[in-house]
């Protein structure tokens, strides 16, 4: 039964992750918490083990249109540091009971975060509470805080329920009032945003047919913009947005590409940010050139500053450890050429206003996100495709996590998809318009450009080390009474 227990606790906070349901992560960990309560750690390892797995069975399903191979080996790297959780005793009747699971949870959420191969924070406790009371306390400690808010909600639950404690019922309202809190800033600066959603043909064209088809959608509903500013219907851009792989044919190399985007600024001087695949990446450690996932500031004069993706997907843009699995693996002769990563912050100066750019999954990545920020990012763009995984719970769960990242760094953010979900989040996390999937569209809007950091931004490890001093400490003391 505990087993059974176990998994629907795993299932509840997979299901926390859709909107509204931020509560589900509570109950659902605190069912967790129920079942390890006094259990052998060998029982608890099966136990963690089951949790997560059903955890990350459901929320990253989405990556079985790549294969259920690509599904289960995703599931298992989601689901390993959730082991460590099991190394922790779990005692309700302790004093420590309500802090040092949240530890735990804000440490291995931490190592999920970063390793192996930079790590994939999809699924951390803190994206499932975007409509929930515990969300603002992001811009205090980040993610980690938010993460940990929930865990010791959960204990909160328990000691309640259990041992009819009144501290725990004080805790949960420092957390709400502390969440509640939070200032959201203001400004009287603001810059105005389109981003353009050209779409994608995913059926019956070849590769090559398709990226003109691609770089066509995008100029025409480019174009389309430009004629509602010419007729007054729409607003004045500071910025045009393509997304991520708005055109996948180099832009940089004299041709199509490069002549269809020059067009453009035959009507209009209004900047373009394009998201372009090109081969300007030059790699130090062996001396060769290779692909690169841009944005390219376009201007009347052409190209000028990029910013080349920074954190690229293992297994989607390189294959780590290739000559071992490659032999395997055929599906990975897919991707025969191993993007190169650049090395600096994506911040363009648009008219003396600071805008930030991050490239798909980059958005699920705190130092990231805090980097950009600390380079003076003053409000950010997010060029994505998520066309391979239209019509999945993966473009929800992106924007989610952008939305999350507002509100964690008061900043606004404008996200530009390829086929959806584009739009604009004011630095409240409030969403001011966004797209469907699948269809040309256009998300023009204002958004406040913000100097100031949230303490967050500031001190980005602080809740961290605090978790992991916390736990040396607690089981210290637990060894020397052993000890005894």
């Amino acid at each position: 039964m505990r087993y059974l227990v176990s998994a629907i606790a795993g299932a509840l906070v997979a299901w926390s992750f859709y909107p509204n349901h931020w509560w589900a992560a509570i109950v659902g960990f605190a069912i967790l918490l129920t079942t390890l309560d006094s259990q052998a750690r060998s029982t608890r390892f099966k136990l963690a083990g089951l949790f997560a797995l059903t955890l990350f069975g459901f929320h990253v399903r989405w990556v079985s249109v790549l294969g259920n191979d690509a599904w289960v080996g995703l599931t298992l790297l989601c689901a390993l540091p959730w082991l460590l959780f099991a190394l922790l005793p779990i005692d309700s009747k302790s004093k420590w009971f309500l802090l040092q699971p949240a530890a735990m949870v804000i440490v291995l959420e931490a190592i999920k975060s970063t390793t192996p191969w930079g790590g994939f924070p999809w699924g951390l406790l803190a994206f499932s509470q975007l409509d929930g009371p515990l969300v603002n306390l992001a811009a205090l400690g980040g993610q980690a805080i938010v993460s940990g808010a929930v865990v010791v909600c959960a204990a909160a639950l328990i000691k309640l329920i259990k041992h009819r404690s009144l501290t725990s019922v004080l805790i949960v309202v420092v957390c709400l009032l502390t969440a509640r809190s939070v200032d959201i800033m203001h400004s009287n600066e603001t810059i105005t945003f389109s981003a353009i959603q050209g779409n994608v043909p995913r059926i019956g064209n070849e590769l090559s047919v398709q990226r003109a088809a691609v770089l066509e959608n995008h100029i025409s509903t480019t174009k389309k913009l430009l004629s509602e500013i010419d007729s007054g219907a729409s607003l004045v851009p500071d910025l045009i947005v393509w997304p991520e792989s708005g055109t996948d044919i180099d832009p940089l190399v004299p041709g199509i590409a490069a002549d269809e985007i020059n067009v453009l600024f035959t009507d209009s001087e209004i900047p373009i940010l394009i998201g372009a695949t090109t081969w300007n990446g030059y790699d130090a450690y062996s001396g060769g050139s290779g692909p690169t996932n841009s944005g390219i500031l376009w201007t009347d004069s052409g190209p000028g500053q990029i910013y080349s993706k920074n954190h690229l997907v293992p297994f989607g843009e390189y294959i780590p450890l290739r000559e071992v699995l490659a032999k395997w693996i055929t599906r990975f002769d897919q991707i025969p050429n191993d993007f190169l990563p650049g090395i600096e912050t994506g911040v363009f100066n648009i008219a003396d206003k600071q805008v930030g750019d991050v490239i798909c999954f980059e958005v699920a990545f705190t130092n990231h996100i805090y980097e950009t920020i600390n380079a003076g990012a003053q409000v950010v763009v997010v060029q994505t495709n998520n066309a391979t995984y239209g019509n999945t719970t993966q473009p929800e769960q992106q924007f989610a996590i952008t939305r999350f990242r507002a509100i964690e760094t008061q900043r606004a953010f404008l996200v530009a998809s390829t086929s959806g979900i584009s739009g604009l989040i004011q630095n409240d996390g409030s969403v001011s318009a966004r797209t469907n999937q699948f269809e040309s569209a256009i998300v023009t809007g204002q958004a406040v450009l913000i100097n100031d950091k949230t303490f967050s931004t500031r001190y980005p490890n602080w809740v961290l080390l605090v978790s992991i001093a916390l736990l040396l400490t607690t089981t210290r003391n637990l060894w020397l009474r052993k000890q005894q």
